[in-house]
C-alpha cells in the first residue's frame, strides 16, 4: 500500500539568521551612504567662517558700547575678510576622518569647539567645561 506524505511537512523555523541578514544590508547601504555624504574640509571651513561671522555680526550689534555708526562699517569688514576667516580656521582646526562622519576641533583662544560633520550637514557642540578651560 502507498501512503502520501501530506503536502505541507516544513516546519517553520526560526528566521533569526535571514533578519540579521537583512540588517547587516541595511547598515552597509546606510554607512555607504554616510561616507558618500560625509562633508569635506572646505565645506566645514565655509560653515565655520559663516557661524563665526554671524556671531561676531551679533555681538557688535547687541554691545551697546559699539555706536551704532561703527557697527555697519563693522559688519562690512567682517562679510569682506570672509577669506581671511576661512585661512584663520583652516591653520585652527584638526578633523578627525572615521569615514562615515568626521569631527572637526576648532581651537580659537582658549576655547576648543567640536563640529561633526555628517549626511552633509553640520552640528558644532558647545565648548564643555573642561575645553573652555584649556
Amino acid at each position: 500500500m502507498i501512503i502520501d506524505k501530506a503536502m505541507n511537512t516544513h516546519k517553520p523555523t526560526s528566521n533569526f539568521f535571514g533578519n540579521i541578514g537583512k540588517i547587516a544590508i541595511a547598515l552597509s547601504v546606510l554607512a555607504a551612504g554616510m561616507a558618500f555624504t560625509n562633508p569635506p574640509r572646505d565645506k566645514y571651513l565655509t560653515y565655520a567662517s559663516g557661524v563665526l561671522e554671524t556671531e561676531f555680526k551679533n555681538t557688535v550689534r547687541n554691545d551697546s558700547r559699539v555706536p551704532k555708526a561703527l557697527s555697519g562699517v563693522a559688519e562690512t569688514f567682517l562679510t569682506s575678510q570672509r577669506g581671511s576667516i576661512e585661512h584663520l580656521l583652516d591653520n585652527t582646526t584638526e578633523r578627525q576622518n572615521f569615514g562615515v562622519v568626521s569631527i572637526y576641533t576648532t581651537q580659537l583662544g582658549k576655547k576648543s569647539y567640536q563640529t561633526v560633520g555628517a549626511f552633509g550637514n553640520f552640528v558644532t557642540l558647545p565648548p564643555s567645561s573642561a575645553n573652555a578651560e584649556k
